[in-house]
């Protein structure tokens, strides 16, 4: 009777070892994020700069190419504006507004819970030409539309809004 008693013991005590229980789940069991984001609760967490369902998409990358379109402050556009990428949240902006020029401008998401970058700004970031500007605009599948203001050397400044098509 006591090697049964011991037997049936061992007998439970693997069987408990072993058998999965109700709560293990691991809902990131399967959930790929690559290097540029993390699981959480089964939905991959991006690092900034990065976006998409696997963190594989850079910011930048929706923004890049050449536009043409109209500037509030010079009219229609002679040359077309190319951007260009900097890094996964940074793009430099030629022939910006018309200025013959560049600037270059951070992406970002528009709201802490948005999943998709859309928002390109300009943080008074000074040209060669020792113009500042700032504002910000939104990419809406390939137009991006701007408001900005440049303060000229001089202190004078120019509010503007920039329309550009891919």
């Amino acid at each position: 009777m006591n090697k049964k008693l011991v037997y049936s013991f061992a007998l439970l005590l693997s069987m408990v070892a072993f058998a999965p229980s109700c709560g293990d789940s691991d809902p990131c069991k399967d959930v790929v994020c690559g290097d540029n984001g993390s699981c959480f609760e089964g939905v991959c967490v991006c690092n900034v700069g990065f976006e998409g369902s696997g963190c594989d998409e850079e910011w930048a990358t929706k923004f890049l190419g050449s536009y043409t379109g109209t500037d509030g402050c010079g009219g229609a556009l002679t040359k077309p504006v190319t951007i260009t990428r900097l890094s996964g949240s940074t793009v430099r902006v030629t022939n910006f507004g018309g200025f013959d020029s560049f600037v270059d401008a951070e992406i970002s998401l528009e709201t802490s819970s948005s999943t998709t970058a859309q928002v390109i700004s300009l943080n008074n970031y000074t040209d060669p030409a020792q113009r500042k500007f700032s504002g910000t605009g939104k990419i809406s599948g390939n137009t991006i539309n701007m408001n900005y203001v440049v303060t000229y050397s001089d202190n004078s400044t120019e509010n503007c809004t920039f329309i550009i098509t891919k």
